[in-house]
Parts: structure tokens; C-alpha cells; sequence
């Protein structure tokens, strides 16, 4: 009997391979897109961590200064005073081949280390003996001859070969802001691929070196320390902290790498989310195609119980086709995931860059976890989605198999058991969204038991779409009209499924759409408010979230000596060491009126935090900051500062879109040279007198800055323009999804409906019969399926409003802390409808013809 059951599926499969293979499609793309995000995001980390492993070396511990870095004398203390011979200092930041940039070929950023050759040698692992240093004058395989010739540095084989170098040749850096040249005294030939990829686009000098280029004569970035995890190690770093500066502290290893992911984590939650919903669409495509399958099989089934096969034999042989399906789709999504991964891998890289940290990845890194995410993930959702077909398998009997009109009748008897059961399930998951939680992963829950208990509503709301549309159409079409209003509410069984699929898919797009232009409207509105200079002057830098690189004061001394000058006000952006950890710092010197003026507040008065600031012991905190450590107006920060843990007031709460991983910490220029020695700035707003021309300013403050100083001065329209292309750029991989769902969706509504209308060939033929025309049929057809898009698409409309409202307001909200309104476009919801009317019009196009074309008696022959 079970070789019966499988020659009858795989029969039932292979004579509807148009049908699987749409609705497996469904699945392969939903796969296709958490594996291919998936890859992009971990081939990026990775890439960041092997260039992290290449400075950290064997370090357990690390020793980490305020803004301005570590003394050089706490390096000497360490070596000297308490002899730490495993101890090794570092500068570090990032670097640009001049020549490269100006032919637009970059290899990405080059991030140059400085270190003692002799101290760096139990570190570091291109010391070690399993790396060759080709020198061009000398066989030495030590790199310690870096110590004999200033502006020397090394770099990989592969560098040099991508920038078209050799050893000996000087090249042209472009560091913070200046232009800088260095000679390349050798190359390093890593002996394997591991070493290749630590070792890619790193470019190390020594010390002192690197202390010249980026201008921190007498700072190291910070110092590594190799230390036993004992007692030992224990009392050992007793006595390293207490000769540290107040500002400075001493940090496990690993714990850069956890600050890493925790900055990406938000970044990683939203694109997981996005991906899923994809994968939810193709989920209901495989519970669409396994319906329609119970339903066209009913006579066999029933033929099969007639004969005496179990109900757990019929619902295993669903279940079986489903599993079969589900591995199939998701192999061919895995495979398709690693190819659409390699081609988003560099939009990825560029939004990580611009959001987060200087990243340079060359090639895909295939992760086996990625992959078997990403199968397991679509197995389980096809299951998922076959589950309740299966059941209604084994709910056939052999007297009820024959009837369609029983069918229909049981489906209406239930239908207020169902429309309970979806407002249950609606109200369940709108209750996990709203929990007052930190995690996403009751919101993820709730997203999907309100998508599932929408979809089951969706049965009573077509039956009222069917009976309300009746009448007006059969006003204006006749009775071809109403035939094709009614037909919808009659075949309800058929039509609610197609319907619910259609509208699931996209509603997708429409949540979409609303999270990223509610965003944009509200990072617009922030730009407008916050850039009221007329010009903007900042350091090149190769990320927005880069703080390393300032300007010199003596710059901002220079620019306020010019006449046509109305004012100045600076920033620096700095990170600074707190008891929990480091933190982000914004120092600001600027009026009352500008502070006001540029500054938006979501809690406080900016005067009265201005004059608080102005004294010292109050900051302001952005609104992500506050959400992420439960800080509100009164509350108390601590930051290490040169006078020790110092205890801060927080006196405001500000609205910031920078894409910091827990907010910002602000307070005035003057509390901050207090506190920390560092006399750099990091951005410089520009207001010229009234009537001066932009342009004329900005070319005197060029001549007065000198050519030897490599700035970005930009006019308030320019940087709001940077601003908004970086916006853009860190939302082209959710346009990338958005595209796959409009995919995943047409192909949804072309796999649904050419099943439900194939299945109405008996229908269709006895009108042909009784004397309907070709014509006629043909236009019945497709105007009930036209209608049946149309109600699809008003049926999204409320459900991608309520999911749009849920990315901005819990998924947003609970990753970055921003707080943003939710704006809604008439035009994009017009559109929305639109789409779902033309998809169902093209799906019906094929069926249309060949059920016209058909013949009446070879149609109810085969019945």
C-alpha cells in the first residue's frame, strides 16, 4: 500500500511541474536571501576580525587611553619600573594610497600599524619565522631594519601587486589630513592562505613612524600585554593599574571583538528580519500549492480511504511531498543564496564601512552555519506551511470526496470557527508585539501569529468584498460582472488561499516602503534642523563613524581671523573609557543661540542645558544612549577622566540618527579640555556675514588652510547631499530585498491562481456547453481574477500599514533607539494595489486562453 501512496504522489507531482515548481521558487528565494545576508554580514565581520587578529597578535590584554591615547611614559613605567617585558606599544588608524584613490581603483582603506620591532616579536604573527620579508637591499628576514630609516614601511606581496608596487618605490598616503610619503623597504610573503587574509591592506611602520603620519607625537594608541590567566596574571595587572593615567584602563582582548558584534547587532537583527518576512511569503506559497494539491486530490484521497489507507497514512504522504519540496528549495536557495551573496557582498561592505568601521573584504567567506541556517530555516517553514493541508487530508471521506458543493458547505461552516480563530491569533500577536520588552524575539513571534491570524480572516473579509462588490458591478458590466463577483464568494475554498497569499506578499513590500521613507522623512527633517552653517570643514575620513582623525586647533584659529567670518563652532567626537566599557563623546563649543538653534530635544530646555553644561558636571545623551542604559533626565553617567571616575548629570535627551551602536555622550568643549588632553576637533561649522558668496568663502578658507592640509569642505546643501547618499547606501540591500519580495510575490500569485483556475476546468467547460462564447469566458476569467487582485491588494494595505508600524516603532526602536513618526504615501498605497491587480491579470493570462481554446466535450469527458 505505501508503494501505492508514493507512485500516486509522485504521479500527482510530476504531472504539474509548472505548478512545484512556481511554489517551490517561493521557498528557493526566501532562502536565497537570509543565506546570501547572512554570508555578506559574517564575510564582512570576519574580514574585520582577521585585519583585528593582525594587530592584536597573541595579546590577552590591552591597555586603552582616553581621547588622545596612551603616554608614551606609561610604556616606559611598564618596561622599567615594573618590569612587564611582555608588554608592546601600538599606533594605529587608517590610510589611503593617494594615486589609488585618484584613478577611482581603491583597494579599500589601508590600516597602518606602528610597532617596536623589537618589543612586537611575541606578538604580532608576521614577526614570526613563518613569514619572508624581501627586502630590496638585504636578505635579512627581520623586520627590525625598520628601526634604520624613517617613512619606512612593509606591506603583503598581494597589497603591493593590487596597488602596482615594488619594494623600494615611495608612495604617496593620504593620513587624518594630510598627504604623506613613505617608502616601501619590503615586502611580506605570508606562507599561508590564513596569513594572507590577517595580513591583507595592512601597512606596518614602526613607532615612530606612525607617530609622525597621524600627528600624536609622545601617544601610543594603546599598549598589548600577554598575561597569564593565574594569580599571577591577576596580581600582575593589579600593579599595571596602578601607574595608569586616571583616564586609561586595562581591557581584555576579547573584548574589542564583543564591542565589534554588539555594534553590528542591531544592523544584523534588521536585515534577519526583513529576510524572514521574505521567507514567511514563500512559507504561504508552499501552503497554497499544498492546499490546492488536497483539494484537486480529493477523489483520490477518497478513493485511497475507501480502500482502506489510514488518515495517518494520507497525512504522512503530504507531509512527505512537503519535506521533498522543502529540501529540494532550500539546496537550490542555498546555492542561490551564495551567488546573490557575492554580488550584494559589496553593498554590505559599503553600509558597514559607512555606518560602523572601516571594512575591506575581497571575497565571499562561505560559512557551513550560514548554510545550514538558512536549509534548516526553509525545511522547517515549508513543514510549517503544509501542516494544516495535511490535516485536512486526512479529514476526507470516501462518501464526501466526490462532492465540490460539500466542500464549499463545510468550508462556510467553519468560517466563523476560523474567523475567531484568526482574531485570537491577531489579538495574541499584537499583545507579543506590544509586551514592554527589550527583545525582539517576542515582536518576531507576534509578526508572525498576527501575519497567520490575518491570513485567516481573510476568508470572512472575501466573502464581504464578494457580496458588496456584486451589485455595483453588475450596474456597470451586466451579468458577466455579477458571475464574476459571485464566483469569488462561491469558490471561497479556492479564492481565500490565493488571496491570503497574494495579500501576504504584498503587504511585505508595503511595510517595507513605509519603514525606509518614514526614516527618511525623519532623518530629513533631523538634517534640516541640524546643518545650519553655511560651510562644513572635517577631516577625510574613509567612515562616518571614524573618530580618530581631528583637525587642529590652530585651524579653527585660522579660519575665525577671516573677515568675511561670522562665527565658528566646532565639534569633536572622541571615545572615551567609562566603567562599563568605552564610550562615544561629542564636545561641542558653539553659542547658546547655535546650540539651540542646531540641536533637537526630545527632553530638556537647550537653554538650561547649555548653561549647565557651560559648568561641567551635566551632559546631554542622544536618545539611543538613554534607551540602551535606561538613562533619563537626572540620572547619573561616570566617565574616566584625568581627575578619575567623575560622576556627570544628565540634564538633556537629543534626537541623533548617527548610526552609533549605543548612542552619544554630549557635553560642552570647555568641560571636555578639562577633563581630557586632547586639543583637536573633528568637524567645524562655518557661518559666513550676510551677503558674502558661499563660494568665494569657501575658496579663501582653502588658500588660509594651505595645500600641505588635506580637508573636506563642504556647503550645507553638499553635506546634507553626503548625508542622505550615505542614507541610501546603508538601505540598498533592503531594496535589494524589497525587489526579491515584489519577486517572491508575483510569482506567488502566478503559482496560486494558475492552480485554482486550472482546477476550475469542469466550470468553465459546462459554460462553453451551455453557449458561452470563447470571448466570454475569456473576459468572466479574467475580470473575477482581476477583481480577486484588487481585493488582495486592499487586503495588504492594512496589514503592510500594521507591519510597517511595527519595524519602525518595536524593530527600530529596540535595535538602534530611535524614535521616528510613521508617515504614510496615498501614492505608494495606490501602487500597492496596483501591483497586485497587474500580477493577478498576468497570472490569468495563460489560464485564460487555454480555458477558452478548450474544448467543451473534452473537458467534461475527463470529469
Amino acid at each position: 500500500m505505501s508503494t501505492a501512496l508514493w507512485l500516486s504522489s509522485a504521479r500527482y507531482l510530476l504531472q504539474r511541474p509548472w505548478q512545484m515548481a512556481l511554489s517551490m521558487l517561493g521557498i528557493t528565494l526566501g532562502v536565497s536571501v537570509v543565506v546570501a545576508i547572512d554570508l555578506g554580514n559574517q564575510s564582512a565581520k570576519r574580514a574585520f576580525n582577521l585585519s583585528s587578529d593582525a594587530v592584536a597578535g597573541k595579546a590577552t590584554h590591552r591597555i586603552v587611553g582616553g581621547p588622545g591615547g596612551v603616554p608614551e611614559d606609561v610604556y616606559r613605567a611598564l618596561r622599567v619600573d615594573l618590569g612587564v617585558r611582555a608588554s608592546a606599544p601600538v599606533v594605529e588608524s587608517y590610510a589611503h594610497h593617494v594615486e589609488d584613490m585618484e584613478d577611482g581603483h581603491s583597494v579599500g582603506a589601508l590600516r597602518l600599524i606602528g610597532i617596536d620591532p623589537i618589543a612586537d616579536s611575541q606578538f604580532r604573527p608576521y614577526t614570526g619565522s613563518n613569514l619572508i620579508v624581501a627586502r630590496s637591499d638585504a636578505s635579512t628576514q627581520n623586520i627590525r631594519f625598520l628601526l634604520a630609516k624613517p617613512n619606512t614601511a612593509l606591506m603583503t606581496v598581494q597589497t603591493a601587486s593590487e596597488l602596482s608596487i615594488q619594494a623600494g618605490d615611495s608612495i604617496l598616503i593620504q593620513v587624518s589630513d594630510a598627504e604623506r610619503e613613505v617608502e616601501i623597504i619590503g615586502l611580506i610573503t605570508p606562507r599561508n592562505e590564513l596569513s594572507r587574509e590577517t595580513l591583507k591592506n595592512l601597512l606596518i611602520t614602526d613607532i615612530s613612524t606612525a607617530q609622525e603620519l597621524f600627528g600624536v607625537e609622545g601617544r601610543l594608541s594603546h599598549i598589548d600585554l600577554i598575561v597569564p590567566s593565574d594569580a599571577h596574571g591577576e596580581a600582575l595587572l593589579a600593579r599595571v593599574r596602578s601607574i595608569l593615567p586616571a583616564e586609561a584602563t586595562v581591557t581584555g582582548s576579547e573584548s574589542y571583538s564583543e564591542a565589534i558584534s554588539d555594534l553590528t547587532r542591531s544592523f544584523d537583527d534588521n536585515l534577519f528580519v526583513i529576510s524572514l518576512l521574505g521567507l514567511i511569503v514563500g512559507a504561504f506559497l508552499i501552503y497554497n500549492a499544498m492546499a490546492f494539491s488536497v483539494v484537486q486530490r480529493r477523489p483520490i484521497i477518497g478513493a485511497m480511504r475507501a480502500l482502506g489507507v489510514t488518515k495517518r497514512q494520507i497525512f504522512a504522504l503530504v507531509m512527505s511531498e512537503a519535506l521533498l519540496i522543502g529540501i529540494i528549495s532550500s539546496i537550490l536557495g542555498v546555492l542561490l543564496g551564495i551567488v546573490v551573496g557575492r554580488g550584494i557582498l559589496g553593498i554590505i561592505t559599503q553600509t558597514i564601512t559607512d555606518l560602523f568601521f572601516v571594512v575591506s573584504v575581497q571575497g565571499l567567506s562561505i560559512s557551513a552555519w550560514s548554510l545550514a541556517k538558512g536549509a534548516l530555516l526553509g525545511v522547517f517553514a515549508t513543514l510549517a506551511a503544509a501542516f494544516v493541508p495535511a490535516l485536512e487530508a486526512t479529514s476526507v471521506s470516501a462518501n464526501e470526496s466526490l462532492s465540490r458543493s460539500h466542500l464549499e458547505t463545510r468550508v462556510r461552516n467553519t468560517l466563523p470557527l476560523a474567523t475567531s480563530a484568526g482574531l485570537a491569533l491577531a489579538i495574541a500577536g499584537a499583545a507579543l508585539i506590544m509586551l514592554p520588552a527589550r527583545s525582539l524575539t517576542p515582536a518576531f513571534v507576534g509578526i508572525g501569529s498576527f501575519v497567520l491570524g490575518y491570513a485567516m480572516l481573510t476568508p470572512a473579509l472575501v466573502m464581504m468584498f464578494s457580496k458588496g462588490l456584486a451589485p455595483p458591478v453588475s450596474r456597470v458590466f451586466g451579468a458577466m460582472g455579477a458571475m464574476a463577483a459571485r464566483g469569488i464568494a462561491a469558490s471561497i475554498s479556492r479564492t481565500a488561499v490565493a488571496i491570503a497569499a497574494l495579500a501576504v506578499a504584498i503587504s511585505i513590500t508595503i511595510s517595507i516602503d513605509t519603514m525606509v521613507q518614514s526614516f527618511r522623512g525623519a532623518v530629513v527633517g533631523w538634517l534640516d534642523n541640524s546643518l545650519g552653517s553655511d560651510l562644513y570643514i572635517s577631516p577625510t575620513s574613509f567612515s562616518s563613524q571614524a573618530t580618530e582623525a581631528g583637525l587642529s586647533y590652530q585651524l579653527v584659529k585660522n579660519i575665525q581671523s577671516i573677515d568675511e567670518v561670522a562665527s565658528v563652532r566646532t565639534v569633536r567626537n572622541a571615545r572615551v573609557n567609562s566603567p562599563k566599557g568605552e564610550v562615544e563623546l561629542l564636545a561641542f563649543d558653539a553659542s547658546l543661540d547655535n546650540f539651540a538653534r542646531y540641536n533637537s530635544f526630545k527632553e530638556g530646555n537647550p537653554a538650561s542645558i547649555w548653561q549647565e553644561m557651560q559648568n561641567g558636571d551635566a551632559v546631554a545623551v542622544s536618545e539611543p544612549y538613554a534607551y540602551h542604559n535606561n538613562v533619563d533626565i537626572g540620572s547619573v553617567v561616570q566617565l574616566l577622566t584625568s581627575e578619575g571616575v567623575r560622576d556627570f548629570r544628565v540634564e538633556g535627551i537629543y534626537y541623533d540618527y548617527r548610526n552609533s551602536a549605543n548612542g552619544k555622550i554630549m557635553m560642552s568643549r570647555k568641560a571636555y579640555n578639562r577633563f581630557w588632553s586632547d586639543d583637536k576637533v573633528t568637524g567645524i561649522g562655518v557661518t559666513a556675514i550676510k551677503g558674502v558668496d558661499i563660494g568665494e568663502l569657501k575658496l579663501t578658507i582653502e588658500r588660509a588652510v594651505g595645500s600641505d592640509t588635506q580637508i573636506e569642505i563642504r556647503s550645507n546643501a553638499e553635506l546634507k547631499a553626503a548625508a542622505l547618499e550615505v542614507f541610501e547606501r546603508s538601505f540598498a540591500i533592503t531594496s535589494v530585498v524589497h525587489a526579491l519580495s515584489i519577486a517572491v510575490a508575483f510569482i506567488g500569485v502566478v503559482s496560486a491562481l494558475m492552480a485554482m483556475q486550472m482546477e476550475r476546468s469542469t466550470e468553465f467547460g459546462t459554460l462553453r456547453a451551455i453557449g458561452f462564447t470563447p470571448r466570454q469566458v475569456w473576459l468572466m476569467f479574467t475580470s473575477q481574477t482581476a477583481l480577486m487582485g484588487i481585493a488582495a491588494g486592499l487586503l495588504a494595505l492594512p496589514l503592510g500599514l500594521i507591519q510597517g508600524a511595527v519595524l519602525i516603532f518595536v524593530v527600530n526602536r529596540r535595535s538602534f533607539g530611535w524614535s521616528m513618526d510613521m508617515e504614510i504615501y496615498p501614492v505608494m498605497l495606490v501602487q500597492s494595489v496596483g501591483i497586485a491587480a497587474a500580477a493577478a491579470l498576468l497570472a490569468s493570462v495563460y489560464p485564460a486562453i487555454r480555458m477558452s481554446r478548450s474544448s467543451p466535450a473534452e473537458v467534461l469527458h475527463e470529469e
